[in-house]
């Protein structure tokens, strides 16, 4: 690789950044470069105010973030480590002449949330098992048909009744979606009629189609089928609830994302038991988890998208 100027790799690697997952792919992320230093602050005015409260989802977008970065540093042959300091993550790039693998480096493109249902073949049990839990976060693998994922699915039921009955959630959620090219073009953020497998409308024809779909009887007829075509479902938690343990979950969920991408698999995020405390409070206690439960998602395999979330330009 040629000699880069630092404000180059920076952008290099930001460019990799971005293709983290993300609430609603609101990308709440901003970049800064000093000196040999990238620093990531969240960007507020993307919020999730209703499915999103505590910015717990927007902080552990930030720690998958830094994932990527790490990764794609490593793989053009630098070294990095952050911190998390006053609000701010600052990544510290320095080179080094040892190339890692380039595994996870090369998922990074690759890796999406998949939608629709899965094939219901098995996965191997050391696909997905051979990662350990580090610190304070911490990924508990379910097989699809064992008491604990009927448990994980009933809580995703009644996630659909509260949230599906809910209007500011609704509104929120309506809000982010994106129903033709000239919205994708205007934002490259949100939930994307493509994406989705939507055909393209005007927006105001496409906002009230969708109001109609967005019920607790659809809702959950959709999961149910997913559910029933999953092989696995995983639960991710944290220790304490906080950014910096946020922030940690991210990086390691993005690395478990990474991995599971490079073997073939597919997942998708069913965070409703995660995003209503009662339900939260629930799953913990049935699971028996010694963690507070933060991340759900469900494993299996599937085709590859023919459209990706579109991503913001950075600019620093």
């Amino acid at each position: 690789m040629e000699q880069l100027t630092f404000i180059e790799l920076a952008k290099l690697l930001i460019s990799f950044a971005v293709l983290a997952p993300s609430g609603h792919n609101s990308q709440p992320w901003k970049f800064q470069v000093v000196d040999n230093k990238i620093i990531i602050t969240p960007d507020y005015s993307k919020q999730l105010d209703v499915v999103d409260k505590e910015n717990r989802e927007l902080f552990i977008s930030l720690g998958c973030a830094v994932q990527n970065l790490q990764t794609a540093a490593s793989h053009f042959g630098y070294n990095s480590n952050y911190i998390y300091n006053d609000g701010k993550i600052i990544v510290t790039i320095t080179k080094q002449d040892v190339y890692n693998d380039d595994t996870l480096f090369d998922a990074i493109k690759k890796r999406h949330t998949f939608r629709g249902s899965f094939t219901g073949e098995k996965i191997p049990a050391n696909s997905i098992q051979s990662i350990e839990n580090e610190g304070n976060v911490s990924v508990m693998v379910y097989e699809s048909e064992c008491r604990e994922s009927e448990i994980i699915k009933q809580k995703i039921t009644e996630g659909n009744e509260i949230q599906m009955s809910d209007t500011a959630f609704k509104r929120e959620l309506i809000s982010w979606m994106r129903f033709n090219k000239k919205q994708v073009n205007e934002t490259h953020n949100g939930l994307c009629y493509n994406v989705l497998g939507f055909p393209a409308t005007p927006k105001p024809i496409g906002r009230k189609i969708i109001g109609m779909f967005l019920n607790p009887k659809s809702q959950n007829k959709t999961d149910d089928a997913v559910n029933a075509s999953a092989s696995a479902f995983c639960v991710f938690g944290v220790k304490e609830n906080n950014d910096r343990n946020w922030i940690e979950l991210g990086v390691f969920l993005e690395r478990f994302l990474l991995k599971i991408t490079s073997e073939g698999l597919a997942y998708s995020f069913s965070n409703q038991p995660c995003e209503i405390l009662s339900l939260n409070q629930k799953l913990q206690q049935e699971l028996a988890l010694t963690h507070y439960p933060s991340v759900i998602i469900r494993v299996g395999y599937g085709k590859e998208p023919k459209n990706f979330a579109p991503r913001e330009e950075v600019k620093l």
